[in-house]
Formats: C-alpha cells, structure tokens, sequence
C-alpha cells in the first residue's frame, strides 16, 4: 500500500503573517461562536442525570431554538432589498408549512419527523462548515489542500455520527448496518489522522495556525458525538435528545451572528429607505430578542394551537423551521453578496 504523502506546507515569513483574526472580536467568538457549545454539553449533563426533559425542551424551544428561526424573518420578510432580490422564494413558506400536516394525516408522521430531524442536521452542519470558512477566509488560509481537508474533516466528523445513530435505531437499516458502519469509521478514521497530521505538520515547520477555527472544531465535533452517542440510548425517539444540545449550539450562535449582521447592515446611513423595517429593529438588542421571541409564540404556538389538532400542529410548525433552512441556504453566500460581505467586516 503506497503511504499518504502530506502536501508541502510554507510557511509565510515573519513579517508577512498577520495576527489571529476574529469574526467580532476574540472575547465575543469565544462567548458566543466557540464557547455557546458548553450549553449542549450541560443540556446533556442534565439529561444524563435525570432532570425533567420537558423542563429542558420548553427552554430550547421558547427561548433559544423558536426565535433563531423566527430571527431570520428580520433580514428576509422585514428587509424591503431583500424581499425584492428573493422574490418567490419567499412564499415557498405555503408548500412548507402543508409538508407536516399531509403526511401525518397519511399516517406517516414518524418518518416525516425523521426527515425533518435530518434536515435539521443537515443545516446545523452547514452553519458550522460556513463559520469555520469565514475564520479560514478571515485569517487568510488559502492553502487548497488544507481548505479541501479541512471541509471534508469537519462534515465527515458532523455527518458520520448522524449515519451512526440511523444506523443504530433504525431496524430496517440492519442489514445494510453493519458493512455501512465499519466502512463509515475506517474512513473516518483515516480522515481523522490525516487531519491531525496536517495541524502537526503545520507546527513543526512554524506556520502560522488558525486557532480560531481549530478551538470551534474542538467544541463541534466532540458534541456531535457525545449527543448523538447518548441519544442512541433512546431508540428513535432519541432525536430529540440529540437535538436539544445540538440545537443550543447553534441556535447560539445563530443570534449572535444575525444581531453582528443585523446592526452592521442596518444603522449604515440610507439603511433605512433600503431596507425599510429591518432597519426599525436594530435599536437594542432587547428589541431583536422581542421580536424573536414574539414572532416565535404568535406564529409558532399560538395561531397553530387555535387551529390544529395537537400532532399536526408538531408536524405544522415544522413547515416554519423548513422555511428557515431553506432561505438560510441563499442568504449566507458571501461570495455572491457583497452588502452581506461588508455587514460580516470581510470586505
């Protein structure tokens, strides 16, 4: 078997390299964008040890999870330049909203919810790829073969434990279960060891390292195991053991970034003819929060409450959140949006 060959890494020179580069500053990346992780690691501590997990969904799901989503209709729906450069996109919250309620009626409400949770993964994932491209971007890491194997690393170690816990509370995936298994964590691993080797490599011959991107890896990856490994224990109900942790990372992070954006976009002079009520919501951050959090209670619980019956309105609310991944996925390009460039200070 031929050995794997690193490719050559020079180091920049001396004066050439610049300091470590944050997306706000170092104490906030490490509060907000690194640090948020520990409330997945407590929220799993606190199941682990017994404590009410209704307590810890209502928390998640009213105060964090709910108003992230919810969050993002201040730069779409509320954003006049927006709605003019998303157009129809914006109404594909009808056909999102009916996905739920249609297949729990049919009678396949558990694999509905399956999806939704996969989806939802599917879109933490993403944030976290696109967070560890900014710090690559932000520090000038342009090396092309530590950007392919740093993207590959981080989905594989994000992607990899989800196939797992399919895997794991899935009985009509056992026969495919065990060759899939063993093949998903030889690779990794592999994958792994390269990765590692590379950061040592990189050391020893003095390059100059992205610590930022390295401390969000450590969080990350750890949790996406350690949640998804607990909640195994559960079966398939275990998807909202692994979701609650995961989904306080991000959801986390989420408001910081969207309020970063929101204040930097927003209180630039025209913002408001450009933009019209967006740019009325950047006062405080207590009026963002308000907002969230309100537009989470009135459109996520209360209006479905008044009008469905209990397990439609679970499969119902989830067309909101199907909205969230959707736009989410169009809004954050930063290569193709140069406003979006400047509001996140990369331009």
């Amino acid at each position: 078997m031929n050995s794997i060959t690193l490719a050559p890494f020079q180091p920049a020179p001396q004066e050439a390299r610049s300091p470590v580069v944050w997306i706000i500053s170092r104490q906030e990346d490490l509060a907000w964008f690194i640090g948020s992780a520990l409330a997945g690691y407590y929220a799993i501590a606190l199941m682990w040890l017994g404590f009410p997990l209704l307590l810890i969904q209502v928390v998640w799901l009213f105060a964090i999870d709910g108003p992230h989503v919810l969050a993002t209709i201040t730069r779409t729906y509320f954003d006049r330049a927006e709605r003019k450069k998303l157009g129809w996109l914006l109404w594909m919250i009808v056909p999102l909203l009916m996905v739920g309620p249609v297949m729990s009626m049919a009678g396949q409400a558990p694999l509905f919810f399956l999806l939704a949770f996969c989806w939802q993964q599917v879109h933490v994932v993403k944030q976290h790829v696109g967070f560890a491209m900014i710090y690559k971007s932000k520090n000038r890491e342009r090396d092309a073969f530590d950007r392919t194997l740093d993207r590959y690393f981080l989905l594989a170690s994000l992607v990899v434990p989800l196939g797992l816990f399919l895997l794991a509370t899935h009985r009509q995936l056992d026969a495919f279960a065990s060759p899939i298994r063993t093949g998903a964590l030889t690779a990794y691993g592999v994958l792994g060891l390269l990765w590692l080797a590379r950061q040592i490599q990189k050391l020893r011959s003095g390059a100059v390292m992205n610590w930022p991107k390295v401390a969000l890896l450590a969080v990350t990856i750890p949790l996406q195991w350690l949640a998804l490994g607990f909640a195994t224990r559960f079966g398939p109900s275990g998807i909202l053991q692994a979701a609650i942790p995961l989904g306080l990372f991000h959801g986390l992070q989420y408001h910081r970034l969207m309020w970063f954006h929101n204040r930097n976009r927003y209180t630039v002079p025209g913002a408001l003819e450009r933009n019209g009520l967006a740019a009325r919501l950047v006062g405080s951050v207590g009026i963002y929060l308000a907002v969230a959090i309100g537009l989470n209670f009135v459109l996520g619980f209360y209006i479905p409450q008044i009008l469905l019956p209990y397990q439609v309105i679970q499969a119902s609310l989830w067309g909101i959140s199907f909205t969230h991944y959707f736009l989410d996925a169009r809004i954050w390009h930063v290569r193709n949006d140069r406003e979006l460039a400047v509001a996140l200070r990369m331009a």
